[in-house]
């Protein structure tokens, strides 16, 4: 039998969206910025990181702005299209 290749563009076969809750210290801290960081916040259609913010300051070449998190536990990059947030 020959698998069947798929593009994740058809809902049956799409990943699923991911629930983060950023008042609760677990997910706080399981999901990141792709540098690590904690600090970041929703804005428009992407992250913005300002621990990044901070380290581009201080003249590392890095980007503030971020199109995905971290999964720190399953190190899976999740694009912030999947992702949302919960109270």
């Amino acid at each position: 039998m020959v698998p069947v290749l798929t593009d994740g563009s058809a809902a049956a076969d799409s990943k699923p969206i991911i629930q983060i809750d950023r008042s609760n210290p677990v997910d706080r801290y399981r999901y990141t910025c792709p540098e690590g960081d904690v600090d970041w916040s929703p804005t428009n259609n992407h992250l913005w990181c300002a621990t990044c913010r901070r380290k581009y300051e201080h003249g590392r070449d890095v980007d503030p702005e971020h199109y995905y998190v971290v999964d720190q536990k399953t190190g899976e990059e999740i694009p912030w299209t999947r992702v949302e947030l919960v109270a």
